[in-house]
């Protein structure tokens, strides 16, 4: 835990990073790293130039949230994202069109 002036903030461990991407992976990743900072959900949004709802519903996986705003959130709590090459077989169409 680190101290900040008016409570403590419980670092939560970091989320198995290697899952597929959702919504609830990156609320769980902000949230991890904002705590292993020692940042309150208000101060983080402040860094975040964003509302405390806002950083809230990301945080809690809620919907309706952009993308914009996500990524300016990882931005401002250096959290990196790649994207991995795919496979250069392609997509199965024949199962898609299904």
């Amino acid at each position: 835990m680190i101290k900040t002036k008016k409570s403590l903030v419980h670092a939560l461990p970091t989320p198995d990073l290697n899952q597929s991407l959702s919504l609830e992976l990156i609320g769980e990743t902000i949230k991890a790293r904002r705590t292993q900072l020692g940042i309150t959900l208000r101060k983080a949004a402040l860094l975040c130039d964003v509302t405390y709802v806002t950083m809230s519903r990301i945080e809690n996986a809620k919907m309706g949230v952009k993308m914009q705003t996500i990524l300016k959130i990882m931005a401002a709590l250096n959290i990196k994202m790649s994207i991995k090459p795919w496979d250069e077989q392609g997509l199965d169409f024949e199962y898609i069109e299904k």
